[in-house]
């Protein structure tokens, strides 16, 4: 069903590769994350069994939400190749933040750790690297958290990294009081989903605020088990804050279950500057048409953290309920297959 008719014998095998491939990783998902609590009724309309706990409203068919298989299947296909090699390289990103106006608005990247060591940007990047306390440590190349730790610079120009697992080194983000006060164990960030939308330009389609918890490290990540609140889009105030579902039933906090901190009902701090930056990054990269950006608030402005353009789930923002309120969106995702056509 995924397959153009117009593809040539080797096309067609790539593509059943890749279909395996997707389908055997959907597969994982179903038993990594939800083993002994299978629905087959969420399957047939293309979602995981967890779903049924964590996406409110999903019994009512005629709410519109967009199912795991064609997330997996075509979220790829929302940037071309080239436009997504410019956020999924750390590295590249960095360098073309700064190249487009907006450097000021990133962490400082001091250099990258390879297998032959620390590679500094300049003889004063490596002074300033020194000067800090802790610098944070991430692969050049991923997603969802994995592999970012904390580090002192005295163990970064002694690391070595293993062949093909380079190590960006960038300035630690230091997040608002405000944030901090709720959970301070975690960088805290707002993921803030982008569409460019065909003759109308850029919109901001969603957001939501994650928050770290004991266990997840420095990372906020709902795959790593963070949390996530729904963030009104016109005023920044938070919702709820939800998770991964536990035991067949849905995992809600309005305080943070390990500082009593509330969450429901807060405010994210200078959430215009967020709003005006996640639309700054849309105008500076113009090759990316679906991108999630994850911003961190400081005291000192709003920081890009990265930007996800390979596959920048919407299934974050579902946890919440629908959020394709805007008909503009709706025709968007059906015209990418996202939808079913009616």
């Amino acid at each position: 069903m995924l397959i153009h008719s117009n593809l040539r014998p080797i096309a067609v095998a790539k593509q059943l590769r890749r279909n395996v491939r997707t389908a055997a990783g959907l597969v994982r998902l179903e038993r990594q994350y939800y083993p002994g609590a299978l629905h087959p009724s969420m399957w047939r309309r293309g979602f995981l069994s967890n779903r049924i706990y964590t996406y409110p409203g999903i019994t009512d068919r005629s709410a519109v939400f967009i199912n795991d298989v064609r997330i997996q299947f075509r979220s790829g296909e929302l940037n071309a190749p080239s436009a997504r090699a410019l956020v999924e390289q750390k590295s590249l990103f960095a360098d073309l933040l700064a190249a487009r106006g907006l450097g000021s608005c990133a962490p400082e990247v001091y250099g990258t750790v390879t297998a032959e060591g620390l590679q500094v940007r300049s003889p004063d990047a490596a002074e300033r690297l020194r000067r800090q306390t802790t610098v944070v440590l991430k692969p050049t190349r991923g997603r969802g958290g994995d592999g970012v730790r904390l580090a002192s610079p005295v163990d970064v120009e002694n690391m070595v990294a293993s062949a093909g697992t380079d190590l960006l080194v960038q300035e630690r983000v230091v997040q608002h009081p405000e944030l901090a006060r709720i959970y301070p164990g975690s960088l805290n960030t707002v993921r803030v989903l982008g569409v460019r939308l065909p003759k109308h330009g850029p919109v901001l389609a969603a957001a939501v605020h994650r928050w770290g918890v004991a266990g997840t490290g420095p990372v906020d990540n709902i795959s790593s088990g963070g949390l996530c609140s729904r963030v009104d889009l016109a005023t920044g105030r938070l919702d709820t804050a939800v998770g991964r579902a536990r035991a067949r039933r849905r995992v809600e906090f309005d305080r943070h279950p390990d500082t009593g901190a509330q969450i429901s009902g807060a405010l994210v701090p200078d959430w215009d500057a967020v709003r005006g930056l996640a639309l700054e990054l849309m105008d500076a990269f113009p090759e990316l048409s679906h991108v999630g950006w994850d911003l961190a608030v400081t005291d000192r402005g709003v920081k890009v953290i990265e930007g996800n353009g390979n596959l920048p789930n919407v299934s974050v923002f579902q946890f919440h309920g629908p959020f394709l309120e805007d008909p503009r969106l709706i025709e968007y995702y059906t015209s990418k297959g996202l939808l079913p056509s009616t």
